[in-house]
């Protein structure tokens, strides 16, 4: 049997129980020097890392992050799960619902606002959006998402004054699979919301407080080591404030949310050496953007893009035509398509890697733009060691049952000939890490699109993890350099039938990459996603050997780049140079001229090629030459 073993859910039903774990009761003095929070109260978690805003929240165990919620109200959202802030399963879990996250506020004021006291009268309403499941796991039956409302109150104890914490339930769901919650929600949107009015005089006080928790389970019926982070609720747009009313769904923003897009077709993350190879089929210009707007009105937004290169200062950007969109209680998720025709990294820079960061905006532009925010999110794009189809979040995990040995394979493709030097994985926990069990890395030639003979094993390997650092990817190196040219895989055989639940990245699908082998022959993967699995690559072999004909590949410049139809020559004279020859990437011979200060290159196709000038003292110079029409 072959299956992503954190994808398992139950039927949806409510799940409700009472609140008896998880947050001690607050005991403390009257004097009080902790962080606190005014009117109004908003979070729609965008802050940078992983952990929530510490001016806002207590907690560290939930995620802040864009992997696993899916399309929410903007970009990023607050993860509660089954796994602590270091990713390890709660000691305290079981197949009986227990309490597993919790995200707790700063102490909130809510006894006066300015000069004067808050009331009932005031109309405070808390509001919140939320989502079962999105790109991760949807909880089961038997889970639940609880709020709760905390409020001081003093009492004496042994002649002491000392402050304590009540709380009251304010709201609950149980679980309830992804796509059966999205179904009873209107066209376009993927969160719902919950509006909260607070009415109660004990909650009109100096301290108060909101929790959010969740109940999980580990299922018995799974085998141990499958028993990881599963059970997810995605939270957005956390909002408490004065002078509202039930049907109060609107802020001033216009926000992007889901992630931002790569600029790579096939890769995440690929070595620059790779790409400056064919870098017009390596890049992705051409993509979707996704908005919403939650304010009372419609407007005309404008959509931008910067591109910069974090080394030499390179810079591209990109304006979209203006448009109208109307508001998200209208049409929820709106989706703007992108080309930007015009737009490639450079492919000409003297190193061995670098990076780039990425800023998406849109920009209201019409009359009420000092009123109402746009929004921006920004990527980093790295060139570096390793190719990667994941973008560092494991939404599932993966993992095959079956008899004795079972094996799953990933194809990566290589522009030249390369050296790979080892792996990098990132290992999901699970509950009492009962999938530490051995295995073997491999690596596969191609076999007509699929793994073929194999070519190197890393023999008698186990999961590491780091107990300190969240979603830390572990290196395997290899005991020897293994050569790889074009298509090849890396794997990995497992020794039991038991998973070894690799990191699996359900909101990048490269499924079509993604092999499996249990006894029945190499089968293409059902599930969308990417393996989280990064072959690294060592330094280019020698392939030519020492060629003292060569000159230093740097004595001459080709302009423009790209070009249409004619290239120039800089840095030989007539005098010096013998012919001049262009190759395909594949080494065939497509053109030769006898010297000429400009060549016409009007009738080769669109793509990359190498240029040669051979000289009269026998040495030659090559330089990469990019023809785009």
């Amino acid at each position: 049997m072959f299956a992503v073993f954190c994808m398992l859910s139950g039927m949806a039903q409510e799940y409700l129980t009472g609140f008896n774990a998880g947050v001690q009761q607050k005991k403390t003095q009257k004097s009080r020097t902790e962080a606190v929070a005014t009117l109004p109260f908003f979070d729609d978690f965008t802050n940078p890392g992983f952990y929530p805003d510490e001016t806002k929240w207590q907690s560290r165990n939930v995620l802040v992050n864009t992997g696993f919620p899916k399309m929410p109200i903007n970009h990023g959202a607050a993860t509660l799960d089954v796994v602590d802030e270091f990713g390890i399963i709660y000691s305290n879990g079981s197949s009986n619902p227990f309490i597993a996250d919790s995200l707790l506020s700063v102490r909130i004021r809510l006894d006066s606002v300015g000069n004067r006291a808050l009331t009932p009268d005031d109309s405070l309403y808390f509001s919140f959006y939320y989502q079962p499941g999105g790109f991760g796991d949807s909880p089961d039956r038997e889970d639940s998402l609880v709020l709760m409302f905390g409020y001081g109150y003093d009492q004496l104890q042994d002649s002491v004054t000392v402050r304590l914490t009540g709380w009251k339930q304010m709201w609950s769901a149980g679980g309830e699979d992804f796509e059966s919650f999205v179904d009873s929600l209107r066209p376009g949107e993927y969160f719902k919301k919950v509006m909260i009015p607070i009415v109660d005089s004990c909650f009109f006080v100096e301290d108060f407080y909101v929790l959010f928790f969740n109940y999980g389970t580990l299922p018995s019926t799974m085998y141990p080591n499958d028993r990881s982070n599963m059970d997810m609720w995605n939270i957005d747009f956390v909002r408490l404030d004065m002078n509202r009313s039930i049907e109060d769904d609107t802020y001033p923003i216009v926000g992007l949310t889901n992630y931002a897009p790569s600029f790579l077709k096939r890769y995440e993350t690929m070595p620059y050496k790779h790409f400056i190879e064919n870098p017009i089929n390596e890049i992705n210009n051409i993509f979707d953007m996704y908005l919403t707007n939650m304010d009372v009105n419609a407007h005309e937004i404008r959509y931008s893009c910067e591109v910069e290169d974090n080394n030499s200062g390179w810079h591209y950007s990109y304006t979209g035509n203006p448009f109208i969109i109307d508001q998200y209680s209208t049409t929820g998720v709106v989706r703007d398509s992108i080309s930007m025709d015009n737009f490639i990294y450079p492919y000409n820079l003297p190193v061995d890697t670098t990076s780039f960061t990425i800023r998406h905006y849109v920009e209201v532009i019409d009359e009420h733009s000092g009123e109402v925010s746009g929004d921006s999110i920004v990527r980093h794009q790295e060139f570096t060691d390793y190719f990667a189809y994941d973008d560092g979040t494991p939404e599932m995990g993966y993992g095959l049952s079956g008899n004795g040995y079972n094996y799953f394979a990933v194809q990566f493709k290589v522009s030249q000939l390369d050296t790979l030097k080892g792996v990098r994985m990132l290992f999901n926990r699970t509950f009492n890490d009962a999938n530490y069990n051995f295995f073997d890395i491999v690596v596969w030639r191609d076999n007509n699109g699929k793994p073929g003979q194999e070519m190197y094993v890393l023999e008698n390997q186990r999961p590491k993890w780091n107990d300190t650092t969240l979603y830390q990817f572990s290196e395997y190196l290899f005991d020897e350099i293994v050569k790889v040219n074009s298509v090849f895989y890396v794997g990995i055989c497992q020794h039991y039938s038991k998973s070894i639940n690799i990191g699996f990245d359900s909101s990048v699908d490269k499924h079509q990459y993604t092999f499996y082998e249990v006894g029945e022959g190499w089968k293409n993967s059902a599930f969308p996603g990417s393996l989280m699995l990064r072959p690294v690559m060592g330094k280019n072999p020698d392939i030519t050997g020492n060629n003292n004909n060569e000159g230093d590949n740097k004595t001459i410049e080709l302009y423009p780049v790209p070009t249409r139809d004619r290239v120039s020559i800089e840095g030989v004279e007539g005098s010096e140079c013998k012919e001049i020859f262009i190759f395909d990437l594949a080494g065939r011979l497509v053109k030769k001229y006898s010297y000429t200060k400009e060549l016409n290159v009007s009738d080769l196709e669109s793509g990359m090629y190498m240029l040669r000038v051979v000289r009269t003292n026998g040495k030659s110079d090559t330089s990469k030459l990019m023809i785009s029409k």
